[in-house]
């Protein structure tokens, strides 16, 4: 199968993915907002959105700081038992670490729920 046309079927993901060919089936822990502004703390983070029916979404780890503040902290969820109407827009997304190639910022991935 083409790699650039592969889309996201179910929610948890299971394996992750980007164009250039990497490819991984590493979820390393689950994270809470401490979590990820810990490693905030430390440098860049590489987010990736994963909805059902489109692309993981690499976002520009150039962005990590402004996505984090205006997109995924006022959406992110640590209680898996959610009322949506409780977060901005009815969606949120919970977090999860993933391997990553060395020297590239630590994976983020987001599933989004909405």
């Amino acid at each position: 199968m083409d790699i650039s046309l592969r889309i996201i079927t179910r929610l948890p993901l299971e394996e992750l993915w980007r164009d250039d060919g990497f490819a991984t089936t590493a979820r390393l822990r689950q994270l809470v907002a401490s979590d990820i502004r810990d490693m905030l703390r430390v440098g860049q983070v590489q987010f990736v959105v994963a909805d059902v029916a489109a692309k993981p979404w690499w976002v520009d780890s150039r962005n990590c700081f402004s996505f984090w503040k205006n997109e995924v902290k006022p959406h992110l969820a640590e209680d898996p038992k959610i009322i949506l109407e409780a977060f901005p827009d009815e969606y949120c997304y919970f977090a999860s670490q993933w391997s990553h190639k060395d020297g590239e910022p630590p994976i983020v991935v987001l599933e989004k729920h909405h």
